[in-house]
């Protein structure tokens, strides 16, 4: 049977739609993967009959909550068997998003696992203080301006803050655990956060196959029972603009 094996990256922090910095909303991409474009691909090739296979080039270290459980979630139920092939590193959400698919193939020097949740919160306090600035904040309730990076954190705050990570966490443990049918012995290694090599990886369970782009060819061309096969980069279609707008530029 002849067919088609689609290529999507993964590639660098993954976002939502707009991209954060601190907790102040762009409406642009700022770098990595935007989670939206990934799942256009994905029912792109969904559509294709062509097509018959997936294989997600995967180099991440995850991103925010979100547009990682998105990609995972769409990716576990993907209608053609998808396969992560993970370059340097596969990390927090982006394994996330490696461990729904059919196989995992790493190079032994790929980074992989670091299985946790992080919140990171600046605090320009005492900056602002230097350069005799002052911020003059209103807020409808108590906690709506947890988070901003111009006055401290209350330890209620961080409290509730410490809840919600745990929640993601919990979350994100469990997927990861019920992907990849692992033990709880392996369960409870991984929830340190720790990373692993390829190799080690291999050996507890994260990973399938040591190798790079050749042998995730071979798995896809061989789990969808092609003879032959062409690929489909969508490499070349990342922030390609869409609709009205790409019929002007053409």
């Amino acid at each position: 049977m002849k067919g088609k094996i689609a290529i999507i990256p993964i590639k660098g922090t993954i976002v939502s739609e707009s991209g954060f910095i601190f907790p102040i909303p762009l409406p642009i991409k700022i770098g990595g993967t935007v989670s939206t474009e990934v799942i256009e691909f994905l029912e792109e090739v969904e559509k294709n009959k062509k097509i018959k296979a997936v294989i997600l080039e995967i180099d991440s270290p995850g991103g925010t909550p979100y547009p990682c459980k998105e990609i995972a979630t769409k990716v576990k139920n993907f209608s053609k068997p998808v396969i992560a092939w993970v370059k340097e590193s596969a990390t927090s959400g982006a394994y996330w998003i490696a461990s729904g698919c059919k196989k995992i193939i790493a190079d032994q020097l790929s980074i992989i696992g670091s299985i946790g949740v992080t919140s990171l919160r600046p605090d320009f306090t005492e900056l602002l203080k230097k350069f005799g600035i002052d911020i003059d904040t209103l807020a409808s309730g108590i906690h709506k301006t947890l988070g901003l990076p111009f006055q401290k954190s209350t330890p209620e705050e961080k409290e509730i803050l410490k809840q919600e990570i745990e929640i993601i966490y919990q979350h994100f443990l469990q997927e990861v655990e019920k992907n990849r049918n692992l033990s709880e012995e392996v369960v409870k290694e991984i929830s340190t956060g720790k990373i692993y090599l390829g190799e080690e990886a291999k050996k507890i369970g994260l990973i399938d196959i040591l190798g790079g782009k050749d042998e995730a060819l071979k798995i896809a061309q061989e789990i969808s029972k092609l003879k032959t096969y062409q690929i489909v980069d969508y490499n070349k279609k990342i922030g390609q603009p869409k609709g009205f707008l790409s019929k002007l530029l053409r």
